[in-house]
């Protein structure tokens, strides 16, 4: 009966489709009928989907039907020995089949209008992480923000297109790989052998066009996470560059370990549905080596260890973007069975399901810890955290574990969600603006061990694989394994390659003098001072003195050639490398970078001065800007 459901449904949406289309002419596209018989092509639509043309009008001899095989061609099918023509009103002459060919046929477009429907709404994530990210940053960054966001979708497309795709092979929403080779298409070498046996080269063959669309919108995710950790004071360039490396070689490599079913992890017994671990954990870790290599944000800690809060943009713009998330989360969850066949769309559904209860319980339980620990108020922004970190949590597991293992999973999600951003801020003053490491990084652990806990045999084995949660029964931990090893291996690759990107970075830099040894940089010693308290800040600034480059140590200098200039810290990137703030600054910031400026170049002068009473030339030095 769900068969026959299923075959009904799937014929109803064909002939939707072809309806919006304007593709009349459906029933003979599957068999046409035959009067004047002759050979060859039997068959085809008009581009534009009106009517049969009149040169593909000849019909078939007999003994033969006429099978549908693309949308512009057909071609005459020999009947073999013992099949029996079937007549239908409106269908003519045909097999079963030529008719199970047919519809094998719309099953396979069912297919690709799947994958790509869900990548477009998946697409829309990145309107749901910038407006997540630039209402919690400081006003003075809203344009940087927003343009590091649109540059994940230009860079992550190109470096995705030339190699990722090819990098990540099969694991690449189902890419089928070059005929008879163990890899995927480059977009700039030899892709597959063509229907007319043409093998061309600087084209990603069009049967690969859907999984490459689809697998493209979860490369730019896992980079879009990462712009959290160092948001507000890494440049533009840098990030271009770290953003090309983990989208399209550290990420693109675990889809061919973790998700290619030859892939090494995937041979381990590894299980990600939709990426807690290949996406997420990917992400966050980049987001926290990230943050700690470029450093915290200035007066983000006082001297003593106090944490100063910055204002943010707004909390609306946040709340927005969390809507956006979680809508756009269905189809990143449900669409990673990748094909509509029965048991897949069930088990989408079932996943979509999960994904629901386990973001309801991860977002009371985030209420009602801050209730409590906030004496009776509610705080948004960690509200909005907790719920993004149920969702990460139970995306790898939402398709193979019970509800109720979905909603204990939301609430352990929020406590770990409240502990981790404690133990970040608090203990290591790591600074990540967005907690991305919290809700990415720290619950993509979570979610992906959940998988070696809690996940059902049967479940598993509907999705074509093989294994059991330590918990359900017969779990022998074999699977709980191949989890750890998963989640060690995503955080270390992820690490060791942006570490590695930052001093490549660093060393070019240096190849093209974009950071000289001889320059001058001013250094705050004191950073004591409330943000909300500069009216108290000496008018000499005492506090502030000048070192020499090469004396500082070799992560203080790659720190620098990846953060953004002073002045940009100071009154923000907005204002010095977009033209203009998208919101007003406040008289606090205009005074704040007007007395810095102003030390600086007491500073500079004092020291030219130095420098030539040493040398015995007389009169005052110049004022020097800073950064000369």
């Amino acid at each position: 009966m769900n068969g026959r459901i299923s075959l009904a449904s799937a014929v109803l949406l064909s002939l939707l489709l072809c309806t919006f289309t304007g593709a009349t002419s459906w029933g003979a596209a599957v068999v046409r009928p035959c009067s004047n018989p002759s050979g060859g092509q039997c068959g085809g639509i008009s581009p534009n989907g009106g009517a049969w043309e009149a040169e593909f009008s000849s019909c078939c001899p007999s003994q033969h039907v006429c099978s549908y095989k693309t949308m512009y061609y057909s071609e005459c099918v020999r009947l073999k020995e013992g099949e029996e023509f079937l007549v239908e009103q409106g269908m003519g002459s045909g097999s079963r089949r030529v008719l199970d060919e047919s519809l094998a046929s719309i099953s396979g477009a069912l297919d690709g209008f799947f994958m790509l429907i869900n990548a477009q709404i998946i697409f829309f994530m990145q309107g749901g992480f910038a407006m997540l990210e630039v209402g919690i940053i400081q006003t003075k960054n809203a344009k940087s923000i927003l343009f590091k966001n649109m540059l994940d979708m230009f860079v992550v497309a190109l470096c995705w297109f030339f190699w990722g795709f090819a990098i990540a092979g099969k694991g690449a929403s189902g890419q089928i790989e070059r005929d008879g080779e163990n890899h995927g298409n480059f977009g700039f070498g030899e892709g597959l052998t063509g229907d007319d046996g043409v093998t061309r080269w600087g084209s990603i063959d069009w049967r690969n066009a859907a999984p490459f669309i689809h697998s493209l919108t979860f490369a730019t995710t896992t980079t879009t996470i990462m712009s959290g950790g160092v948001a507000e004071r890494m440049k533009v360039e840098v990030y271009i560059f770290l953003s090309a490396i983990l989208s399209s070689v550290v990420y693109a490599s675990m889809v061919a370990w973790c998700w290619n079913e030859d892939g090494f992890m995937a041979k381990q017994g590894f299980i990600d549905f939709a990426g807690s671990c290949v996406v997420h954990l990917v992400g966050g870790s980049a987001a926290l080596i990230g943050s700690i290599m470029v450093g915290p944000r200035r007066h983000r800690f006082a001297k003593d260890g106090t944490i100063i809060n910055f204002k943010s943009t707004s909390l609306v713009l946040s709340s927005l973007g969390a809507f956006i998330l979680a809508f756009t989360w269905i189809s990143f969850n449900g669409s990673s069975v990748l094909y509509t066949k029965d048991s897949n769309m069930e088990l989408s559904a079932f996943a979509i399901l999960n994904t629901f209860l386990c973001l309801g319980s991860s977002g009371v339980m985030s209420v009602i810890i801050e209730t409590v620990t906030h004496k009776g108020t509610y705080d948004l922004p960690y509200t909005i955290n907790g719920m993004l970190g149920g969702l990460v949590a139970v995306t790898a597991s939402c398709a193979f574990i019970d509800n109720w293992s979905a909603i204990l999973l939301g609430i352990l999600s929020a406590l770990l969600s409240k502990g981790s951003s404690w133990l970040l801020l608090n203990k290591l003053h790591v600074d990540d603006p967005l907690d991305a490491f919290t809700v990415h990084g720290a619950n993509g652990i979570l979610g992906t061990l959940w998988v070696g806990l809690f996940a059902r045999k049967d479940l598993i084995e509907r999705f074509g694989k093989s294994g059991e949660g330590l918990f359900m029964g017969a779990g022998d931990g074999s699977l709980l394994l191949a989890q750890v090893l998963g989640c060690l291996l995503a955080f270390f690759f992820t690490v060791v390659c942006y570490v590695a990107a930052c001093i490549l970075w660093f060393a070019m830099a240096r190849v093209v003098k974009a950071l000289s040894p001889s320059s001058v940089i001013v250094v705050e010693t004191v950073a004591g001072e409330d943000y909300d308290e500069v009216d108290e800040i000496e008018e000499d600034m005492t506090t502030v003195s000048s070192i020499d480059l090469d004396s500082l140590s070799l992560r203080d200098r790659i720190c620098l050639s990846l953060r953004v200039s002073r002045d940009a810290e100071i009154v923000g990137a907005d204002f010095i490398y977009h033209e203009g703030n998208a919101f007003e600054l406040t008289k606090n910031q205009v005074k704040m970078y007007n007395q810095e400026k102003n030390a600086q170049e007491r500073i500079q002068k004092k020291r030219i001065d130095e420098e030539r009473a040493r040398d015995g030339v007389g009169g005052e030095g110049g004022s020097i800007n800073a950064g000369d």
